[in-house]
């Protein structure tokens, strides 16, 4: 039979029964039809906007959603589903330009204090994945050289930035004074460093700090040396390991006895931030922010681990499908001659975006290659992928055209997000859009673990 055929005795069914008589299986291609036809009619998106499920379907699909965990696949997912439910399509898309413009407004500052002589500066470098010979480090110095705090931003991220702040309990900066003096209101959160013992002022600022409600870290830095020279006066066979947990002990007994309750304490080394805690440190900082801010962090680290690696690839992977969503809006309700425009456009951007944050921009491997005396083409015959080695309009055509159907989480969208579903007529768009950042986001992922490797093998 003709599918015209069926559709007209599907709507005289319909229009001679009460729908509860309708066999289920016939209602659901009827309604499939009406959403079809609904949307080949509209053109725009304030009328996309207006498209709403029915109430029982919308909450057979919130209760899926809720089962499925869906959140940790796609970023805020049952939020979206939600806001659909009350506003339609047009609520998740002015949601998505809302969330994006927080984004985008979001700044992170984080405050960094201790004594002259304590590595302070090389830290501050090395946590922004800079070389203390660059002209954009912190100034090295075994005096005090910060007489004022200082901001030092992330080359690839100027949102973020570390503050040196003075030493505390100099005459200048005396402690009952200290936060005051440095602005306390303008961080989010304290790292304190040092060298052998925490001192009287360390924990005199760690217990102010957290009087006034924010989060504090000890960082023992230069654990290399510290190591070196247990093993130089090791009489029975040295272990390393056994090494770095008497360190540890020795701090958090130090800081236990000066009333400090369960610290954060964080063994360091600024020339080998491979090894020791320099990872598990980025990993505690990234979860203590909120939302918005820890992705902000998370994009602007250095790739010290795998794990940081990973983190970024976790956190694009969840928000892809909102760009692939205005991709398909865009597509739903085209602007001749401007759609396929807009997606080369919002691709090449986004792309962009992912090979910054995954450290393979050329500026990004500049400064790695002089910070651990590389050249560049060592670390550049590491990167293998199309997008990990440039990024332009012509190979995102090229890429577009190879794409078939949708596989893996792009189905889960399909399935759980009725708004994907519902805008049909961009839906190749949105398969060929998610499917495109997807790929990319793996294969750079997977650049950036072998330039790491390249890079610090040596150690």
């Amino acid at each position: 039979m003709a599918t015209g055929s069926r559709v007209s005795k599907l709507k005289d069914m319909f229009e001679t029964k009460a729908p509860e008589q309708v066999d289920p299986r016939r209602q659901r291609c009827f309604k499939k039809y009406q959403t079809s036809t609904a949307l080949s009619e509209e053109s725009n998106l304030t009328k996309l906007g207006h498209l709403q499920l029915d109430p029982a379907g919308d909450e057979a699909t919130l209760s899926d959603l809720e089962k499925s965990g869906i959140d940790h696949i796609f970023s805020n997912a049952c939020k979206f589903m939600a806001l659909f439910k009350t506003g339609g399509l047009e609520s998740v898309i002015l949601e998505i330009q809302s969330e994006l413009k927080r984004f985008q407004d979001t700044v992170l500052h984080i405050a960094v204090t201790g004594e002259s002589g304590t590595g302070k500066s090389s830290f501050i470098n090395a946590l922004r994945g800079v070389g203390d010979a660059d002209t954009e480090a912190a100034g090295i110095g075994e005096m005090e050289t910060t007489m004022e705090p200082t901001k030092y931003k992330y080359p690839n991220q100027d949102r973020v930035a570390v503050w040196d702040l003075p030493g505390i309990g100099t005459p200048n900066f005396p402690a009952a004074m200290y936060l005051d003096r440095v602005e306390f209101d303008r961080y989010d959160l304290f790292l304190i460093v040092s060298t052998t013992r925490f001192k009287e002022n360390d924990m005199f600022l760690a217990k102010e700090i957290q009087d006034r409600g924010k989060k504090f870290y000890f960082i023992r830095n230069k654990i290399d040396q510290d190591l070196e020279s247990k093993e130089r006066r090791s009489i029975s066979q040295y272990d390393q390991k056994e090494a770095l947990n008497e360190l540890y002990n020795s701090s958090l007994d130090n800081l236990t006895k000066g009333g400090i309750e369960s610290p954060h304490i964080f063994l360091i080394s600024c020339w080998y931030m491979e090894k020791f805690h320099f990872g598990a440190l980025l990993q505690v900082l990234e979860q203590d922010l909120p939302d918005l801010k820890r992705r902000l962090f998370l994009y602007s680290l250095p790739n010290v681990t795998s794990d940081v690696i990973d983190g970024k690839k976790v956190v694009m992977l969840k928000e892809i499908w909102k760009d692939a969503l205005c991709s398909a809006v865009a597509a739903a309700a085209p602007v001749p001659g401007l759609t396929t425009a807009y997606n080369i456009t919002l691709l090449v951007t986004k792309l962009s975006q992912y090979r910054a944050n995954f450290g393979l921009d050329d500026n990004s491997l500049q400064r790695l290659a002089k910070r651990i005396r590389k050249k560049p083409e060592e670390l550049k015959l590491a990167v293998q992928s199309t997008f990990g080695v440039e990024v332009s309009a012509g190979l995102i055509k090229t890429e577009l055209s190879k794409l078939s159907r949708p596989a893996g989480k792009l189905r889960k969208a399909v399935k759980y997000l009725p708004f994907v579903r519902q805008v049909m007529a961009g839906r190749g768009t949105y398969t060929t859009t998610y499917s495109l950042l997807e790929t990319a986001i793996e294969e750079m992922a997977e650049d950036a673990k072998r330039v790491i490797v390249k890079a610090f093998s040596e150690h």
